[in-house]
């Protein structure tokens, strides 16, 4: 269960750039679905979510019940300029981020998946459950993807 939950979070790292590939910038900051995020941000989010739950992890692996703090995805969006950002370097970061940590989680003995943090949102979490939430986040936010290209014309091959 855990070398394939760990392979599932590995296997994600390039699912991003796959998902963008193709894809000019307009096509990044159209919005096909009004009221929702451009693909752009869909990514810069998936970016600064995968670096905030690596941090979390680590804390988790490192330290005794750390505080782990929430943010506010929202305020990211429009506060960090993820418009002008790049959405392929994004994409990139993310896959060596998600590549690196699965090395550090493989060497991890089994009991250290029990290891919790206590998140001042949603209480206390064991590393397992957060390595299940961020993968399933990818998959939740990839299907968004997927959708907004299906509404521009860009289906993915």
């Amino acid at each position: 269960m855990r070398s394939d939950l760990i392979n599932q979070y590995e296997a994600g790292a390039e699912k991003l750039a796959l998902a963008i590939r193709g894809l000019t910038r307009e096509d990044l900051l159209a919005t096909p679905i009004p009221g929702t995020w451009s693909i752009q941000q869909i990514v810069l989010h998936m970016l600064d979510s995968d670096l905030i739950a690596t941090d979390r992890m680590k804390r988790v692996v490192a330290e005794d019940n750390p505080t782990l703090i929430g943010f506010d995805e929202s305020r990211f969006a429009t506060s960090l300029f993820y418009e002008e950002q790049s959405a392929e370097d994004a994409a990139k970061i993310f896959e060596l981020n998600r590549k690196m940590f699965a090395r550090v989680l493989r060497k991890l003995p089994e009991a250290a998946f029990d290891r919790q943090g206590t998140h001042n949102e949603r209480g206390p979490l064991r590393l397992r459950e957060l390595l299940e939430t961020y993968v399933n986040h990818l998959e939740h936010h990839l299907k968004f993807i997927v959708d907004k290209r299906e509404k521009l014309g860009k289906m993915m091959w």
